[in-house]
């Protein structure tokens, strides 16, 4: 196989799908059409190409990112249009606006209200959807030749999901859920965690310039922040999510967020920028891959260190306990959450599984949790596995020197070699 060949059609591919995201949801059209996108570039991952780099990565590991590359993209194709579905169905039913109503913080009656409306959009609109994207997902596994969902995660992560599992399962039995600061409110069930995460206690302790705040700490880390674009300015149509679009890397990368106040949108700024930094700093003459296709758990880990900056200095010790305890959820809820992206893939969407995840997120939140969001939930290619190395890798980044060597480094393993 031709790999720079290949390079410069899975460039395209990444270029104009990251383009077209990014104008979508930072609102500068409503167009979103991924579908059509994925038919015109269906040559980066059609059976020919596939089969190809398995042939190449045999004999050159350097194809292996690509091989990932080309199956997660053949993946996501064959859920485009339920994935586009969900994203107008999410739209239409306010999700984005009953969580942001909940982070509010509402009297019970109130909160008991939104979260049976968001659990009315998941169980009508949105389950029947995610239902068919992971059949549809498990049936493509063996098109492509693997004989289970299984066997191909393994390809992909280059561990047995086995023992992805037994380290998940391991990390529940050695950790127990945290307790979690409601502001004298108690802190009982999922209905909780928007109110939770939004902290609105902790705003007097947080910069009254978030994007400013940002600067300050990228220079003391001594990293330059004028490689990527940053777009915080409001705009109808603009997601609440903060993201990062890599369009072309390094030479346009784009950090949009819908700043609301208060710490999760902090933390999200941070943390995406760690992604915009991470990816403005990659070499313009790398092949595709080590510029595009960084280990996703080193390029989370990143976003994870710079966002654990983004209270650095305040030195309150409420706020200090919250973010702790927040880690170890955000932990626990990864676990939890591989677990059950394997028992879906395994056993597809049977009924028996509904109330297995309602007990399995309990027990791992220690909150009541409802069993609705259990297929909207899923984590098909079990990006969870990532975030769990991610989150263990970020630990080894707690210096100023360690941190702005991985954020700044050209090469692959920068966050594995600085621990």
């Amino acid at each position: 196989m031709d790999l720079d060949a290949y390079r410069a059609r899975a460039q395209a591919f990444a270029t104009d799908l990251n383009r077209a995201h990014h104008r979508r949801f930072a609102g500068h059209d409503g167009l979103w059409d991924p579908e059509s996108l994925y038919a015109f570039h269906a040559a980066a991952f059609d059976d020919a190409a596939i089969d190809a780099l398995r042939e190449a990565a045999a004999a050159d590991p350097s194809a292996r990112r690509l091989l990932r590359f080309a199956i997660e993209a053949r993946l996501s194709s064959v859920t485009a249009r339920t994935d586009a579905e969900r994203a107008k169905a999410e739209s239409a039913g306010n999700l984005a606006e009953l969580t942001a109503d909940l982070a509010d913080g509402p009297d019970l009656a109130r909160r008991i209200a939104l979260e049976e409306a968001r659990l009315d959009v998941v169980a009508r609109q949105l389950t029947p959807l995610a239902a068919e994207g992971l059949e549809r997902v498990r049936a493509e596994v063996r098109v492509l030749g693997w004989p289970s969902p299984r066997a191909l995660l393994a390809t992909l992560h280059g561990r047995d999901p086995g023992a992805l599992a037994a380290e998940a399962e391991a990390l529940l039995r050695a950790t127990e859920a945290p307790a979690l600061d409601g502001d004298g409110e108690p802190v009982t069930a999922r209905a909780d965690l928007p109110r939770v995460h939004r902290a609105a206690w902790a705003d007097p302790l947080l910069p009254e310039d978030p994007v400013g705040a940002l600067r300050e700490a990228l220079g003391t880390l001594g990293v330059d922040d004028r490689g990527f674009a940053l777009d915080a300015a409001p705009r109808p149509g603009k997601s609440p999510r903060a993201f990062c679009a890599a369009i072309e890397v390094p030479s346009d990368i784009h950090l949009v967020v819908a700043p609301r106040g208060g710490l999760s949108d902090l933390e999200a700024l941070f943390h995406e920028a760690g992604h915009a930094v991470f990816l403005a700093h990659r070499d313009p003459r790398a092949p595709f891959e080590d510029r595009h296709l960084t280990d996703p758990a080193d390029a989370e880990a990143l976003a994870f260190a710079l966002e654990d900056r983004a209270t650095a200095g305040i030195g309150d010790e409420r706020l200090s306990r919250h973010r702790v305890a927040m880690t170890r959820l955000r932990a626990r809820h990864l676990a939890a959450t591989l677990l059950h992206g394997l028992d879906l893939l395994d056993g597809g969407p049977h009924p028996s599984l509904r109330e297995r995840y309602a007990r399995r997120m309990a027990n791992a939140t220690g909150l009541l949790w409802p069993s609705a969001p259990w297929l909207v939930s899923a984590d098909p290619l079990l990006s969870s596995a990532d975030y769990l190395r991610a989150l263990a890798r970020a630990r080894r980044l707690a210096g100023d020197a360690a941190l702005r060597d991985a954020l700044t480094r050209g090469g692959e393993g920068s966050v594995t070699e600085s621990g």
